[in-house]
């Protein structure tokens, strides 16, 4: 008998020892991640959001010890490629990656189902962006005023082009609007598309956010940003005027960030969180966005929420004014 006693002793003591570390590790954890992470961008490949994503990847990268894919699923304003994100499996490996004020309002101005905020978890932003319009250098118009001027007296004839953003292709239409201007849209699915556009002259004026191909001719002098879209200041252009300082009801607030299903466990998105600030306070990190005419910044996930909710609060008045040009 004493020696099946000893046998059934030992059999529970070695899988208590081998249970042990398992507890442990999911008590404290650590076993996130165990395989690759895969970031949606609900953009094409060239503009902000892929080019800054990219960038993060390979920080997240370092800090978590597994691959981290980028895989681009460009449409509607990123209402595309948030959908696909919030359809996979929420155990922590697929992170949507963009301006997630931009993909989140999109639906109310194409006539989609609006996504449930409430089924969303918000890791944290990483920077905000202006969205500019920018003009050729030879074009007929230099300044904001002169481009107003010009659309009044050639209606129908000017196009726009925009690059992704639909956001910012509503605040020019209410720009239209004040103005009763008569112009041509055209939307493209990402920053880099748009930028190609401007800068191959396929459209005369052209909408994208700094640190994209477009915003770098302007550095180079081969573009002219006309107006900033937004409420605060461009990078490198600390002379151009905003629409909120020109007195225009409307900005654009594009915030970039990192969000997850709702469904994912806390502690996941917590772990998530912390690494995207510590990604963020990395000076090499910093160095290189700040060379594109990137912002960094990093805010918490409860900050984010709260920006993200009061874009998609804001966008029923916006809507109400450009109604102005369909009638």
């Amino acid at each position: 008998m004493k020696p099946k006693v000893f046998l059934v002793v030992a059999i529970i003591l070695l899988s208590l020892l081998i249970s042990f570390p398992i507890y442990a590790e999911k008590k404290e954890g650590v076993e996130y991640p165990t395989k690759p992470i895969t970031i949606i961008v609900p953009w094409g490949t060239g503009g902000m959001t892929d080019v800054s994503n990219r960038m993060l990847a390979e920080y997240l990268k370092k800090e978590l010890g597994q691959p981290v894919v980028i895989v681009n699923k460009p449409g509607a304003s990123g209402i595309i490629g948030l959908r696909a994100g919030l359809s996979e499996k929420p155990d922590g490996y697929t992170i949507i990656g963009g301006p997630m004020t931009l993909a989140l309002t999109s639906p109310y101005f194409q006539g989609a189902e609006p996504f449930d905020i409430d089924g969303i978890k918000f890791v944290g932003s990483y920077m905000p962006q202006e969205r500019i319009l920018m003009a050729p250098v030879e074009a007929p118009y230099k300044t904001f005023e002169e481009f107003i001027e010009y659309v009044k007296q050639h209606p129908g004839e000017v196009s726009v082009g925009s690059g992704g953003a639909q956001w910012a292709l509503e605040v020019i239409k209410s720009i239209a609007v004040k103005h009763n201007l008569k112009m041509k849209y055209v939307m493209f699915k990402s920053g880099g598309a748009a930028s190609s556009a401007i800068l191959g002259r396929h459209v005369d004026v052209c909408e994208t956010g700094v640190g994209t191909p477009a915003y770098q001719a302007c550095r180079k002098g081969e573009l002219r940003i006309l107006v900033d879209l937004g409420s605060e200041r461009v990078p490198y252009f600390p002379e151009v005027k905003n629409l909120k300082e020109l007195g225009y009801p409307f900005q654009t607030v594009l915030e970039y960030g990192w969000v997850v299903h709702g469904d994912v466990p806390e502690e996941i998105r917590q772990k998530l969180e912390d690494t995207l600030h510590k990604i963020m306070q990395n000076p090499e990190l910093i160095k290189k966005m700040k060379d594109l005419g990137f912002v960094p910044r990093f805010l918490p996930g409860k900050e984010y929420e709260k920006i993200c909710r009061d874009a998609v609060a804001s966008i029923p008045k916006l809507i109400e004014y450009n109604k102005a040009l369909k009638e």
